[in-house]
């Protein structure tokens, strides 16, 4: 073992930490806005979508293994189209990592750090990425090993909701009918963002090719399971009026709960959950990084990385009002939706096609 490789049970905390992100908080209530009390079914047709999405990423690496996206786009696709669409994709990667500071800080804004300038928020998260990803793969993948507990007292603090939920505010299921629910699912396949990340990180993963379909399907399942409970949780905890005018409930549900020691639940599963932000961050900035790399020739990431934070940060603080990122958040969703889900199904197909396939050297 190098140190660019990992192992399957590291790629699956990989997976794992950069699904679970900045979604978890708001998507109870954009699920409602959409399907309403039905969005947690919604929620699960986009965890199957996304399996065959993985099916389809785990076929494409497994015929250009120990290669990753930006390596095998232009022999799929010829040199010239290749280069266009490693450009696309590292901008694509980009802008996700832009969001998620967009996101991140409209959160830590207006729930802890109400006096602090959105710049300083946005660059000490950016600067944490650039430090985090002159790492090497294996380095990165033992961070996300270690902090995947965490995740357990969050999950904690929201099993605490269940001494004062009403089981019956789901019902009756189905009310908003199939079409709707469909259309919704596609919301929540962007929250379920990470996924895509296997379309790099597949490239360090050593062991049984046939182990890696099983290990990053089962990461996602968990990262499912976890927002449907989550998701659940605040559909029977709120009622449906509420939940209306709710936009992140469950931090407000959250901050109902007090204990003898602990005054602000919220706060506490908070700063929690900026580690998972900054691990979703952290990853879609390697990518991007990659791609950087691999466009200019670069040896590796060090030095691109305090450029790409600068840049992140400059165009992360755009964005001053919540309209201007809900748009933010609704083109870069659509854009994700085609690139991470349905673009890597197009390129097995003509790799197949064109019968493109390589046994290459691994990837550094």
């Amino acid at each position: 073992m190098n140190k660019h490789t990992i192992t399957h049970r590291q790629l699956f905390f990989l997976i794992l930490q950069t699904q679970i992100g900045v979604g978890i908080l708001s998507l109870p209530y954009s699920l409602f806005q959409k399907a309403k009390i039905d969005g947690w079914i919604s929620l699960f047709i986009a965890g199957v979508i996304i399996q065959f999405s993985l099916l389809a990423i785990w076929k494409l690496c497994d015929r250009f293994p120990q290669k990753t996206l930006f390596d095998f786009q232009p022999k799929i696709l010829g040199k010239n189209l290749g280069f266009i669409f490693n450009v696309i994709y590292t901008l694509h990667f980009l802008f996700i990592s832009v969001l998620i500071l967009i996101l991140y800080n409209s959160i830590v804004s207006k729930w802890i750090l109400f006096e602090t300038p959105s710049w300083v928020i946005i660059l000490i998260m950016a600067s944490t990425g650039a430090y985090f990803i002159t790492s090497s793969p294996r380095e990165m993948a033992r961070f996300y090993t270690i902090v995947t507990p965490l995740l357990l007292i969050l999950l904690g603090f929201i099993l605490y909701a269940y001494t004062g939920v009403h089981p019956l505010y789901i019902l009756p299921i189905g009310e908003m009918g199939m079409r709707t629910i469909l259309k919704s699912s596609q919301d929540a396949v962007v929250a379920l963002l990470g996924f895509d990340v296997a379309l790099v990180f597949l490239a360090y993963t050593e062991g049984e090719r046939s182990k890696k379909i099983k290990v990053i399907s089962y990461a996602s399942l968990c990262v499912t399971i976890l927002y449907g409970f989550v998701v659940l949780t605040t559909f029977i905890y709120f009622n449906p009026e509420e939940i209306k005018i709710v936009p992140e409930p469950v931090l407000y549900m959250l901050k109902a709960f007090s204990f003898s020691i602990i005054e602000r639940t919220d706060l506490i599963f908070l700063s929690i959950w900026m580690i998972s932000v900054a691990t979703s961050f952290i990853c879609y900035f390697f990518l991007a990084a990659k791609g950087v790399q691999k466009l200019f020739g670069l040896k590796n990431n060090k030095k691109s990385a305090p450029y790409l934070a600068i840049i992140c940060t400059l165009i992360a603080v755009i964005p001053n009002d919540k309209l201007e990122v809900a748009a933010w958040n609704k083109y870069i969703s659509f854009t994700s939706l085609l690139f991470s889900a349905l673009f890597p199904i197009l390129l097995l197909i003509i790799a197949v096609l064109r019968k493109k396939e390589d046994k290459g050297a691994a990837s550094s």
